[in-house]
């Protein structure tokens, strides 16, 4: 059974911690933007596990955020395998990397009690997701934590895991990674859009669906309504592209 939250389901101790590699480029005066599972649960209210830590800054920032980070975490550069955000050897014997442009930063924990586990800080820049961490239109911010720690609203978010996922600035989308897209999407969809039901008797969108895709990108707009009428149970990379082309086309 799906538990829905209308506040952040961590508590302030847990934002604190997964907040403090931000709090780092704050203090460095480097903006960055929260993605994946800690945005979903921060300022989206879904209630899921943080895996990787996925920190976004403008390219031109992305060196010097991550040596703030080593310096002031104790972190070093990983260059090991990690099956989460490397490719199956079963379908890429070189196990690449979902994201093959970002830094991966190793953070080792030792508890007495168990084996040292190993968290990755991923320091992304920003045209892999095709997002402007400079554009706080489309971010918001979550007191007590500085203005300049931000977080992408569900249009930007939207905006972005499609651009990433249909048409990727670098050039390709690993299979691993398109799973990973595809889940974020998915839970968007799942946990902040609960209006039932979701196509009413004259054949419209409800309300707060039909918003949310008129906010969009005109390109991710078609492919969204088909996701929320259920006409789409799996955004197949090629369909999701072949509608976009169709837009483009329309719009010369």
């Amino acid at each position: 059974m799906k538990e829905y939250y209308d506040q952040c389901p961590a508590s302030l101790e847990v934002q604190t911690y997964r907040l403090a590699p931000a709090q780092v480029l704050s203090e460095a005066g480097i903006p960055c933007l929260i993605y994946g599972e800690d945005a979903l649960c921060f300022v989206h209210f879904v209630l899921t596990h943080s895996f990787k830590y996925h920190l976004v800054v403008a390219d031109t920032n992305q060196d010097r955020a991550s040596a703030e980070i080593i310096r002031a975490l104790g972190l070093q550069i990983f260059t090991g395998i990690d099956d989460n955000i490397n490719e199956s050897l079963f379908s890429d014997p070189d196990r690449t990397r979902v994201f093959m442009n970002s830094t991966h930063l190793q953070q080792i924990v030792t508890d007495t009690t168990l084996e040292p586990r190993r968290n990755l800080i991923l320091v992304h820049p920003q045209s892999h997701f095709n997002i402007d961490v400079s554009d706080y239109t489309r971010s918001v911010s979550v007191p007590p934590f500085p203005d300049n720690i931000r977080f992408p609203t569900r249009t930007a978010f939207l905006d972005s895991l499609f651009d990433t996922y249909l048409d990727p600035n670098c050039g390709r989308v690993t299979s691993r990674g398109c799973v990973m897209l595809k889940i974020w999407i998915s839970y968007l969809f799942e946990y902040t859009l609960r209006n039932q039901p979701v196509v009413l008797p004259n054949g419209d969108l409800e309300p707060e669906h039909a918003q949310l895709k008129s906010s969009l990108k005109p390109e991710n707009q078609p492919i969204f309504d088909k996701v929320a009428r259920g006409l789409v149970k799996d955004i197949r990379a090629d369909l999701g592209l072949e509608i976009r082309k169709e837009v483009f086309r329309k719009m010369g």
